[in-house]
């Protein structure tokens, strides 16, 4: 047994004790969700390399940080890109929020992280030339 599953089970039980007594005396309570079953950010570094350009939107003169994982919190800011700056697209998802987001490459540079589809305009290039145009999920 875990030291942390036997650490809660003294608050488990008086959370139990609490509610059998709310509900003896015809009390309802709602049961906040645990902070476990919140979605986990799922940071990482995808191997698809896709078709595609962007150029980061106007933002009254801010730019915009790249992030480690497809989340606005809960994965970290390994990166800063300014604003109207082109970016290659390399591959997409969808987080468990049901955003969209991408992997990319700051033009110019070697700078890779995530920004949401919310944060840039797309260019559809034919970059290798085949005739097709590919953007490839993560």
């Amino acid at each position: 047994m875990s030291r942390t599953t036997s650490q809660h089970r003294p608050v488990r039980a008086a959370v139990n004790i609490l509610l059998a007594v709310l509900m003896a005396f015809g009390v309802s309570a709602a049961i906040a969700p645990s902070a476990q079953a919140a979605p986990q950010a799922e940071c990482w570094t995808p191997q698809a390399n896709g078709e595609g350009r962007g150029h980061m939107y106007w933002n009254g003169g801010w730019g915009y940080n790249l992030k480690s994982g497809p989340y606005a919190s809960g994965c970290w800011d390994i990166g800063w890109v300014q604003q109207e700056s082109m970016i290659y697209l390399h591959c997409w998802t969808k987080n468990s929020y049901g955003n969209t987001w991408w992997y990319v490459r700051v033009a110019g540079t070697n700078m890779y992280g995530w920004t949401s589809e919310d944060n840039f305009w797309g260019d559809s290039i034919d970059e290798n030339g085949d005739g097709h145009i590919s953007f490839h999920q993560c």
